[in-house]
């Protein structure tokens, strides 16, 4: 039973984790581009595109447009 109950946990504990993703949210500073899904409502952001060519690539036919992503700060310096 108590090693059900430690199972349990240790995978609650990786679920909750905050793990830091390339995912469509506001303040993503990994890449320059973002594409902005505008077809149900103000839609969501993907800034993961390296290129403009990429990013309009993938949004070309799903009706959303590519931008300049804001948060973006340029990479990091080296150590």
């Amino acid at each position: 039973m108590r090693l059900i109950l430690a199972g349990l946990a240790a995978a609650a504990a990786i679920f909750t984790a905050n793990v830091d993703t390339a995912s469509a949210q506001p303040g993503s500073t990994r890449a320059p581009f973002c594409l902005r899904d505008g077809v149900n409502g103000p839609g969501m952001w993907d800034c993961s595109y390296y290129t403009m060519d990429q990013c309009r690539a993938t949004a070309h036919g799903n009706g959303g447009s590519c931008q300049p992503n804001p948060w973006y700060a340029g990479p990091r310096p080296r150590r």
